[in-house]
């Protein structure tokens, strides 16, 4: 029994967090344009993303990401995410900046661009920063790729779908 209680527990955190996606590959003039954009045409009940984010583990551990768009890609299409993945995170007390990469597959079921459920791959990272005992910040950057989206409304087949995620949130840790 002494040797059970003595091995440390797993660190977990529950994040709950908002943000916004864009479509095409990350670059420092989409982002500019995107944060712009985003601040200027602000409407909460059209915001780009918003889940909860269960991290557990202190240097290697896994990540689970659920999330609602209710305009996915400015499209006005509605879209659910569930993605598992592997993260990476710095074992440091305030800043703790990580990487994480994954799997899921992205439901999008009504809106003029939906494409039914796709595949999903994900990619990206950000930093968790303590601000007051089990209460943190984060910040989040993720790239994703869906191969072999077909749009139900449009004649396009077989086209990749990219687009990048940038999210914060507060992280309550357990």
């Amino acid at each position: 029994m002494v040797c059970v209680l003595s091995v440390p527990a797993f660190a977990a955190d529950l994040t709950f967090f908002g943000g916004f996606q864009h479509s095409g590959n990350i670059s420092i003039q989409s982002f500019e344009s995107s944060t712009g954009s985003f601040i200027t045409n602000f409407n909460p009940r059209s915001f780009g993303v918003f889940g909860v984010k269960l991290d557990h583990g202190k240097i290697i551990g896994g990540s689970h990401t659920l999330s609602y768009s209710p305009s996915f890609i400015y499209s006005g299409t509605k879209a659910l995410n569930y993605s598992s993945d592997l993260i990476v995170q710095a074992p440091l007390p305030i800043v703790k900046p990580y990487a994480s990469a994954g799997l899921g597959v992205i439901y999008s079921g009504s809106g003029l661009a939906s494409f039914g459920t796709k595949f999903a791959v994900n990619y990206g990272g950000g930093v968790k920063v303590k601000i007051s005992g089990p209460l943190s910040g984060r910040l989040d950057v993720r790239g994703y790729m869906l191969p072999g989206v077909t749009y139900q409304n449009f004649s396009i087949k077989g086209e990749s779908l990219n687009f990048f995620e940038v999210t914060t949130g507060i992280v309550l840790a357990f």
